[in-house]
């Protein structure tokens, strides 16, 4: 079976007024870089409109645009609309943010070749991750804090969550978010991720968003059942993806990518599933489920940091069903369960963890692990027909018993993976190879007989997709956004 790896890289560049050049410009000059690239230019006037404070009325940002978020930007009782090729800058000097309150609705959808792009306001070769806050999407689906949870963003308080599951903040797709999560100042793990979800309710998919070089985290779920879908994280410097207070919705096409990010801290891992970062630990339980994730660490390139050690971190009574992933190049585990209760997850009951049809390339001996000390995996109530297994039992053993995981590929029956060396180094002057055909992949088939509607069912493990699908063979992805001169 073939496995195919693309990955193509948008502009996105914007004119002054006075020479305002139209759509499909190269701005690289040379038609044969084009073509390599797949390149397309988003263009746009400048100096950008400021935005500041409250936005109460139905307001449209237009294509041929640039925008500056000047401090909090909070839109309250209104939808505001961003059209295919616009920019928004965040202002680093005011920590410029984007606030969708639950009151309110976003309808942001960019095009394959127009994409929307959120980047820091600092001149090009100058933007640095932190640089502005980010997006926050806040919803009235529940979370777990008695669907009450507040949020601190530059000294105002915003809070979220409601009884309506299946409630709507409106439409996000083809998205940039470059070199924000600065966080909102308070300390508040909540408000350290280029986006935020919280407590977006199932009648709203994120789709087709990229997210790179974040001082924090990528991508934070908090409560809420939204639906997530290709979505690309790149250079993130702490958890590509965060999902916690309750979040109970469904997940296809994660990729994270460290890509030579560093990070000062060990523990933090690429996707962290928990119940409660903040707060207590109550019902409803975060419990998504996920398929088709791409986790490539810090060691998978050879020059990358290797304190980005862990793949999946499950804990603070998390849980999670995963299917049909691929992890590789994270210099310890792979999957790791922090502790007793979670352990106990995987033998029966609600919510119960699971975890099939996942492939685990490690330079670990053992590529998985758990936080149970001394205590055994039997006594602490794990998956186990008797006291003798253990966790690898559960994961790679089969039935019986019928807790056990099953089409699970770790380390002994992968070679090369997704192993590709042209997707180390400089992607923007030097763009990767995009294939890895059966030759050099060697990774299981996936099996989606356990998934609802929701899930697409590719032919491939992981969020890597055919030579002929949108995902990643188009134009929208950008490598090359610290040297963007967006203003020509």
């Amino acid at each position: 079976m073939k496995r195919t790896l693309i990955m193509l890289a948008i502009t996105g560049v914007m004119a002054l007024a006075s020479c305002h050049k139209p759509i499909g410009d190269n701005p690289f000059n040379d038609e044969k870089l084009e073509s390599k690239l797949g390149a397309t230019n988003v263009t746009v006037s400048c100096p950008p409109t400021v935005l500041s404070g409250t936005i109460s009325t139905n307001t449209t940002l237009t294509t041929g645009t640039s925008y500056l978020l000047s401090g909090n930007v909070v839109v309250d009782g209104a939808t505001l609309t961003i059209q295919p090729g616009v920019v928004v800058m965040g202002e680093k000097s005011s920590n410029g943010a984007l606030i969708i309150k639950p009151n309110a609705q976003i309808s942001a959808v960019g095009t394959i070749t127009s994409p929307i792009v959120f980047t820091s306001d600092q001149a090009a070769g100058s933007r640095a991750a932190g640089d502005w806050f980010g997006v926050a999407i806040l919803g009235n689906a529940p979370n777990n804090q008695s669907n009450s949870i507040n949020l601190t963003i530059n000294s105002s308080t915003f809070n979220f969550g409601g009884p309506s599951s299946a409630s709507s903040s409106g439409n996000f797709e083809y998205v940039q978010i470059h070199y924000a999560g600065a966080g909102g100042g308070s300390s508040d793990v909540l408000t350290e991720s280029s986006l935020i979800l919280g407590s977006v309710g199932s009648g709203m998919t994120v789709k087709n968003v990229q997210i790179s070089n974040s001082l924090k985290d990528g991508l934070g779920v908090w409560g809420g059942e939204a639906g997530v879908k290709k979505v690309f994280t790149h250079k993130i410097s702490r958890s590509d993806f965060r999902m916690s207070q309750g979040y109970r919705g469904n997940v296809q096409n994660i990729f994270g990518f460290k890509d030579d990010a560093s990070t000062t801290v060990t523990t933090i891992p690429s996707l962290e599933v928990s119940n409660y970062l903040r707060g207590s630990n109550n019902s409803p339980f975060t419990y998504p489920t996920i398929s088709n994730a791409s986790l490539l660490g810090g060691s998978y390139c050879a020059s990358g940091d290797t304190d980005f050690k862990t793949a999946v971190l499950i804990r603070n009574n998390g849980d999670a069903r995963i299917y049909n992933s691929v992890i590789e190049g994270f210099s310890q585990y792979g999957l790791y369960l922090d502790d007793a209760g979670i352990v106990a997850k995987t033998a029966s009951g609600t919510d119960q963890l699971q975890f099939s049809h996942n492939s685990i390339l490690s330079s670990a001996t053992v590529p998985y692990g758990n936080g149970l000390g001394a205590t055994t995996w039997f006594a602490a109530g794990g998956c186990s027909a008797n006291s003798l297994n253990t966790m690898t039992d559960w994961l790679t053993a089969g039935p019986p018993p019928s807790c056990r995981e099953s089409g699970n590929q770790i380390n002994g029956g992968i070679v090369s993976g997704y192993y590709n060396s042209s997707l180390c180094g400089d992607k923007c002057s030097s763009f990767p190879n995009l294939y890895i055909n059966t030759s050099t992949s060697d990774l299981d088939v996936p099996d989606y007989s356990m998934l609802g509607a929701f899930f697409d069912q590719p032919d491939y493990r992981g969020a890597l997709q055919s030579s002929m699908d949108t995902w990643l063979v188009n134009t929208w992805i950008d490598f090359c956004q610290q040297t963007r001169n967006y203003c020509l």
